[in-house]
């Protein structure tokens, strides 16, 4: 019942939370991107910690936070990379004219972002994920929350398959690393990296053009919709499947070494967990 409203409070937020945002009259676009991102992923990390706490299942940071930080922010911007680089090859990414770089508004951008992909993967990974593998294991729980990631975004406005596609092995990465890991801090960072070097790094979101943040580049997705030349862009291109396909499958080879009844595998010894 507890995952179930948790799941509620995150749906109504992303239905209502537009609606009521297009009636706030404030000038400044930071602010109202500030406010946006906070009405819709505010309510998701409350309801994540709430539920964790009646449901004794707090996330943790997991093992080596460090090492996984920084090799999930690295393979999360890389991965990004590559798959701008495959839609590049296929004729479908070409450069844009809108390239700006405010550095207040950079920045500014970079903390939303945090924000929004920390309350993601707390209410996906850091909560619903364990939650779940107490009861039917680590890989069910992964694709269930994946399938509720994707239902998610679906909510917000994702409609062509391959971004559902996308976006549920997008999802099952993130539980990936979460699980290989054994807490929160690898999936968060990952998927920060992701969001950022497509937002901030290449200006790939919106598509066409760059946000209001400003990004380092403008790239501008176009040609064949299967490679991303629609409004959806990379997320909808097959570069982006290839990519994650290629993140996933090491994960999945790997020896697994895990606490197959709560979902994450267990910290190294001599280290400890701490909760975020």
């Amino acid at each position: 019942m507890c995952l179930v409203a948790g799941l509620g409070v995150a749906a109504a937020a992303i239905m209502l939370a537009p609606e009521w945002i297009a009636t706030v009259q404030i000038e400044s676009s930071i602010l109202l991107n500030a406010l946006f991102y906070g009405a819709i992923f505010g309510p998701m990390a409350l309801a994540a910690l709430a539920g964790g706490w009646i449901t004794g299942a707090l996330p943790t940071a997991g093992s080596q936070p460090l090492r996984w930080a920084s090799l999930s922010f690295a393979s999360g911007a890389a991965g990004l990379i590559v798959a701008a680089c495959y839609a590049w090859l296929a004729g479908s990414a070409v450069a844009g004219t809108g390239a700006t770089l405010a550095t207040g508004a950079f920045f500014a951008g970079a903390a939303i972002i945090a924000g929004q992909v920390a309350a993601e993967e707390l209410f996906f990974r850091g909560w619903m994920q364990p939650l779940l593998a107490r009861h039917a294991g680590p890989l069910a729980a992964m694709i269930v929350a994946a399938l509720a990631f994707a239902g998610f975004h679906m909510l917000g406005g994702a409609r062509a398959p391959l971004t559902l596609l996308n976006l549920l092995l997008g999802g099952i990465w993130f539980g990936m690393l979460g699980w290989r890991s054994g807490g929160l801090i690898a999936p968060v960072t990952a998927h920060f990296g992701w969001n950022a070097a497509e937002q901030l790094g290449l200006g790939l979101d919106p598509n066409p053009g760059i946000g209001d943040f400003g990004a380092l580049a403008d790239w501008d997705m176009t040609g064949a919709v299967m490679w991303g030349g629609s409004g959806e862009g990379l997320n909808a291109s097959i570069a982006m499947t290839f990519v994650l396909a290629a993140l996933i499958v090491p994960l999945m080879l790997k020896g697994r070494q895990g606490d197959h009844a709560s979902g994450t595998a267990p910290a190294p010894a001599g280290t400890t967990t701490a909760p975020i």
